[in-house]
């Protein structure tokens, strides 16, 4: 029997998840999206040139065999574009997608920069494209599903009921005016659905089929700190971004199943919401600049700060991690003094466990360790035990502190830059 496997990152997403997949690609059959939409992005990096991908699995630079489960929601415009990018690039895109998915609508966008701006200075920093109001769609049972693309009758029926409701909500509820003309997004999405309707297939029969004896990558979009119900509440995204979640996102039975964990050498975050070892001086800009922080998607710079123990113990722990993936370790290499956060300080108490109260983060204080930097290039290093003993220690003080064996080390952003131990 075959093992798969499930690749997760292990802070606020970001973390380096497409690359290590394009690595580890070669020794799977399929690799499979399962959650998510073109709000976050993979980046992989060939021969020095970025391969930009928020939809299509990053397995395709490996020509496996991709799959975008149900649990994906698909902006079809996006889908296409990348798609057309791939093949005029020289890689062949060998994509089915189940036809559950639903589709990002016109009007999601709009009601997601809606809402943005109504709630203010307590916006979550969504990139206005519409993903969260499509789950919800989703959950609603209101929502427009990839196969009814494909059947004109069906699609336009449900606009017909959607649309006048959704322009009575954005213009009413919101105040906002928007163009919602019922023929002319009929036709573009019917388009859609001629041009998408050669990857239509059922997912979940073909994943329950074939998962004995072939061996399948599962490929999370996100972060776990993003999870609605675990992450930082309400600091979120729609779908769930824990391990444990691929089994209903595809359409499967639950079974047992090795974890890997990606876990950034350092911290960032996109958007708003609390992050207790955020920096704001000259070292936080410094790993910014060399780190190239900067979303793929929505290009704004990331916040960056620390190493903290106590949210990847419990991030590693929600879905049960079985090895690591370290990303970014050269960026820290023009960093003189490095620190990693041990527990949280609220009064006069100690925390060395993420609370489960979210609220209560904004009021913790970092208790950090110092470690001693090493100012020397580390990219072109081939073996753990090559690197500078400081990396070596900061190294293994992660791994005795979450007791879980690190297994591939990247130095650099190509996707030669990468260490197997």
């Amino acid at each position: 029997m075959k093992q798969s496997l499930i690749v997760v990152g292990l802070q606020w997403g970001d973390e380096g998840k497409g690359k290590i997949i394009d690595a580890i690609a070669p020794s799977f059959d399929y690799v499979v999206r399962w959650n998510g939409g073109n709000n976050a992005g993979h980046t992989v990096v060939i021969d020095g040139k970025r391969f930009p991908l928020s939809l299509v699995p990053s397995g395709v630079f490996q020509k496996k065999k991709l799959l975008i489960t149900q649990g994906v929601v698909i902006n079809p415009k996006m889908l296409l574009a990348e798609i057309a990018m791939l093949e005029d690039a020289g890689y062949h895109v060998n994509l089915i997608i189940d036809p559950r998915v639903h589709i990002v609508m016109p009007y999601h966008q709009l009601m997601d920069r809606a809402n943005e701006l109504w709630k203010g200075k307590d916006a979550t920093g969504s990139l206005h494209l519409g993903i969260g109001y499509c789950y919800e769609d989703r959950n609603n049972r209101s929502g427009i599903r990839l196969e009814f693309l494909t059947r004109p009758n069906v699609l336009k029926e449900k606009l017909e009921k959607l649309l006048p409701l959704k322009r009575a909500i954005i213009e009413k509820a919101y105040g906002m005016r928007v163009d919602l003309d019922r023929d002319k997004i009929f036709k573009e999405y019917v388009s859609y659905g001629k041009k998408i309707h050669t990857y239509v297939g059922d997912v979940s029969l073909l994943v329950h089929k074939k998962i004995a004896t072939y061996a399948f990558l599962f490929e999370q979009a996100h972060g776990t700190m993003l999870d609605p119900v675990f992450g930082t509440y309400p600091y979120t995204v729609a779908p769930p971004t824990i391990a444990s979640a691929v089994f209903p996102s595809v359409g499967i039975g639950a079974r047992t199943m090795s974890v890997l964990g990606v876990v950034k050498a350092y911290t960032t975050r996109v958007g708003n919401g609390p992050f207790p070892t955020e920096l704001f001086d000259a070292v936080g800009d410094t790993i910014r600049a060399n780190g190239n922080e900067f979303g793929t998607v929505s290009k704004r710079p990331r916040r960056c700060g620390w190493l903290d123990i106590p949210l990847l113990r419990y991030a590693a722990r929600l879905n049960g991690a079985t090895s690591l993936a370290i990303t970014k370790l050269d960026v820290l290499s023009a960093v003189k003094t490095l620190k990693i956060c041990v527990g949280y300080k609220i009064g006069n108490k100690i925390l060395k466990e993420f609370p489960s109260e979210i609220s209560l983060l904004p009021e913790c204080k970092p208790v950090y360790q110092s470690f001693v930097g090493w100012n020397i290039d580390i990219g072109q290093v081939k073996k753990r035990s090559s690197l500078p003993k400081e990396a070596q220690r900061y190294l293994l003080f992660l791994e005795k502190q979450l007791q879980i064996p690190i297994q591939y080390l990247s130095v650099g952003a190509d996707r030669k830059s990468l260490i197997k131990i």
